[in-house]
């Protein structure tokens, strides 16, 4: 078995270490905001990227500052998740109670739940735990012969879930019954009772809203429900509230701004955000091209501009490092493009004898040069080609178009 192990490592050779995360930001300048790169544009740049390594092109992600911003709107603290093992752990403990008989003790348990589930709403399942424990302590109610309560904590459940099923096999045939009777009650008060709620946000921003774990505004019943607001770039914010009255959102923390060009702060909360190992900075002005890549927990790369052509030059610039500087300098001026014009011959501008009159045209330039006869042409033609060849060098173009960037190594 060993020997066999050993042959088949030696084999397949050592594990490929796992490619890093990597995802592009395009920033755009405020005041240019026709700067926006186009799709094609954007493409090229990540298959450049995948290309480095053979790794998929979906592997490399785009837009990270949006994505990071939704990925802020639904992240919770450590401390809140270990709150939600805490809850769980109460609910579990509140229904082995209830199977033993001991509905004093598993009543005490769904009070502390009820406290933890109103002080941290936020709580990943918060609307399904609560609907967990008034199920629950309508069991206990019915068990300790106290029916009114039992029917209480039913419509409780059903007002956060109105068209969830109760089966016989989770609880008491007779409390099924009660359950089922409640709920067509219910439903059928639906146009006439249900609340559309009415929410507004004052900065105007756009917002997304849970009620009762569901997605959306919907007509609800009336009573508290658990409202869960998100806003790209900021902390969720929830809370039990009734919304049989219009209500204005209150502010949340703002985790991860939205801003043409990105701080070094910002920078470090998309990788955190994102879990990159890379995030690679690009920006188009006109016919250039700016790249600069961060090494997330480490520093900022070489900056580089040059012309769309070049672009996979200058990502071999930017992600080979070294990630030595401590912040970004893509916002910053970019050197301009260089064209050198080839130079026409030199005119005096009063020659000598002239007397201001039209300057004398060079002797190649003179009509009776060239009217003289075909064979001197042909000679001073010749003349002019064995120089070129004799000198060994191609006649130069017009005009030369030198991006300075790429002329003198990046910026």
């Amino acid at each position: 078995m060993w020997a066999l192990a050993l042959a088949m490592a030696i084999v397949m050779g050592p594990a490929s270490p796992e490619p890093s995360a990597i995802a592009v930001h395009w920033q755009v300048q405020s005041d240019r905001p026709d700067q926006q790169p186009d799709d094609a544009l954007r493409v090229s740049v990540r298959e450049r990227v995948a290309a480095r390594d053979a790794r998929p092109v979906a592997a490399v992600s785009d837009r990270a500052l949006e994505r990071a911003r939704i990925a802020v709107s639904h992240e919770l603290p450590v401390e809140t998740r270990a709150r939600h093992r805490a809850l769980r752990s109460e609910l579990d403990d509140a229904d082995a109670a209830y199977r033993e008989g001991r509905f004093e003790a598993a009543r005490a348990a769904l009070v502390r739940v009820d406290e933890q589930l109103h002080q941290t709403p936020e709580l990943p399942g918060a609307a399904a735990s609560a609907r967990e424990a008034e199920l629950l302590a309508a069991k206990i109610a019915w068990a300790s012969g106290e029916p009114e309560l039992a029917e209480l904590a039913l419509a409780a459940a059903l007002r956060l879930d109105p068209e969830a099923q109760l089966s016989v096999r989770e609880a008491a045939p007779e409390l099924v019954a009660r359950y089922h009777a409640i709920q067509a009650s219910l439903l059928a008060a639906r146009e006439l009772t249900w609340i559309v709620p009415e929410l507004s946000d004052r900065s105007g921003s756009s917002f997304r809203v849970e009620i009762d774990g569901v997605p959306g505004l919907r007509a609800v019943p009336p009573g508290p429900h658990l409202v869960v607001v998100r806003r790209d770039g900021h902390e969720p914010f929830a809370a039990w509230r009734s919304l049989d009255q219009a209500w204005v959102l209150p502010d949340s923390p703002e985790r991860i701004a939205s801003a043409p060009a990105l701080t070094a702060a910002t920078i470090a909360a998309v990788c955190e955000a994102l879990a990159l190992d890379v995030l690679l900075l690009a920006e188009r002005r006109d016919h250039q091209i700016g790249l600069q890549a961060h090494q997330c927990g480490v520093g900022f790369g070489p900056r580089w501009t040059g012309r769309r052509e070049a672009l996979a030059d200058g990502i071999t610039v930017a992600l080979d490092g070294p990630f030595v500087e401590p912040t970004p300098s893509l916002a910053e001026l970019w050197p301009s493009p260089l064209v050198e014009v080839a130079a026409g011959p030199e005119l005096d501008p009063d020659p000598v004898g002239s007397g201001g009159a039209e300057p004398a045209r060079p002797w190649y330039r003179r009509g009776w040069i060239w009217g003289t006869s075909t064979g001197v042409a042909a000679a001073i033609a010749g003349g002019v080609v064995a120089g070129v060849l004799l000198n060994g060098r191609e006649p130069r173009p017009s005009s030369l178009e030198i991006d300075a960037n790429e002329f003198i190594g990046g910026g």
